[in-house]
């Protein structure tokens, strides 16, 4: 039935008759456009495809593109109350590449110095609201990675920066609004074998900046983690993390923060079909004392300050993660993680550390060469620790169906529907979003 090929032209005309149809159906407020609209996304998905190609010229390689589409919100502040729906349209360019290098050092031939960096320009103009702004978005990202060879030990020296708004998820986990941050990590990794035996080191500088001042904080990490090789792909792993959180001084609420975790697992091809890793362990987190303020004494109080008292959190930590294919059916993978942790930050507003556990179920279907359905579940629930905490315990649940097409060997198009509810134990931080987005791509 649908066997002509498909033009630039067509394709822009398509998209620009779904959008103004979305957007006479969110102002009317009429469900059979919605309908019709929808509709003609399905027969959309339904024309042919080609396979899609690759430009690489020697160690450099790139994609220049261009990306049109529409974002539809139903709470874009993230509120219990006085809720307001947003449709904007989005349009602007793409690039994304890198350069590879070959880097030789003593009897190794196989090390790489590699460079990526992807970078996205995107006009937003808001149907509903009346207003427009430009951002990079979705996201921007270099990654720098250079091997060196000490010895015996194999080092990596690698740095990476991204700049783009923070998750659906995380926003209404903080029940604040998708801010745009920035996050820049700098680490040394050293690994070194003995036979069926090695031992992994890491150092790890991370950098968050951010629109909101109070998201702001600065991490240090540390890890040891020696392992023995069971089998090919298979290894028993003793990791210990030591970390410090300098978060910004402008919340007031939050603490300097150090921790140590350490757990024993499992990693690899646990098994013929499932791959990952499976930890248990224990963890500590001291939160330091902190003097937010003059007290109400004599000479301004300065005898008698504000003070956050210095405190101690322990707990089990754990973790399950990887990815599941059957032998039978290769067309259909499964992801899976859950994990409980007794010391994380920066998770809730006002709060210097959480308890957290969560448990996270995706699949990504082909249901042809070109069509992928990818479906997430995800569960989470966090308690806030620590005297100067609001002490609130929330439990978030976030659903994401998206489907994504392959339409020719230029030209993708996906539409994703995300639906995300936050039940906290504080009144008036229970509220939910129901986000949707579709995007058509081409790639020159």
């Amino acid at each position: 039935m649908f066997n002509h090929p498909i033009k630039p032209l067509d394709v822009a005309f398509f998209v620009l008759g779904y959008l103004q149809a979305i957007k006479i159906a969110t102002s009317r407020r009429q469900s059979g456009i919605r309908l019709l609209a929808m509709l003609s996304l399905v027969l959309f998905f339904t024309l042919p495809a080609r396979a899609q190609q690759t430009i690489v010229l020697g160690p450099l390689h790139g994609d220049l593109g261009v990306q049109a589409g529409f974002q539809y919100t139903d709470n874009i502040s993230n509120t219990s109350s006085n809720k307001q729906s947003d449709l904007s349209l989005l349009v602007g360019p793409t690039f994304n590449g890198g350069l590879t290098l070959p880097v030789h050092f003593g009897s190794s031939m196989s090390d790489e110095m590699t460079l990526g960096a992807g970078v996205s320009y995107q006009e937003q103009f808001s149907v509903t609201s009346n207003y427009m702004k430009q951002t990079f978005n979705s996201p921007v990202n270099v990654n720098l990675m250079i091997p060196v060879r000490v010895y015996e030990w194999k080092v990596t020296i690698s740095d990476s920066f991204s700049f783009d708004n923070t998750s659906l998820d995380s926003a209404v986990l903080a029940g604040q609004q998708q801010v745009e941050q920035y996050i820049n990590t700098a680490s040394i990794n050293a690994e070194r074998n003995f036979g069926k035996a090695g031992i992994s080191l890491g150092v790890e500088r991370i950098d968050k900046f951010s629109s909101l001042p109070s998201n702001e904080e600065t991490d240090y990490q540390l890890s040891v983690s020696p392992y023995f090789t069971l089998r090919e792909n298979y290894k028993l792993f003793w990791t210990t993390t030591y970390g410090l959180v300098f978060p910004s001084p402008n919340d007031p609420t939050r603490q300097n923060v150090e921790s140590i975790t350490s757990e024993v697992g499992v990693s690899g091809q646990i098994t013929p079909a499932f791959n990952g890793s499976i930890s248990l362990g224990y963890g500590l987190s001291h939160l330091y004392e902190k003097r937010v303020g003059s007290g109400s004494g004599i000479f301004g109080g300065i005898f008698d300050p504000i003070v956050l008292p210095q405190q101690n959190f322990s707990g089990i930590s754990s973790s399950i993660a990887g990815s599941y294919t059957h032998p039978l059916h290769p067309n259909t993978s499964y992801s899976i993680s859950a994990y409980r942790s007794p010391g994380v930050t920066a998770l809730i507003s006002g709060s210097s550390v959480q308890a957290v556990t969560g448990v996270s179920l995706g699949l990504a279907h082909k249901l042809s060469s070109t069509l992928t359905l990818a479906p997430v579940f995800q569960w989470t629930y966090i308690e806030s620790l620590g005297i100067s905490s609001n002490h609130e315990r929330e439990n978030l649940f976030s659903m994401s169906i998206a489907l994504s097409r392959q339409l020719t060997s230029r030209l993708s198009a996906s539409i994703q529907y995300q639906y995300v509810s936050r039940m906290s134990s504080i009144p008036g931080n229970t509220f939910d979003v129901t986000q949707i987005t579709g995007q058509a791509n081409y790639r020159f």
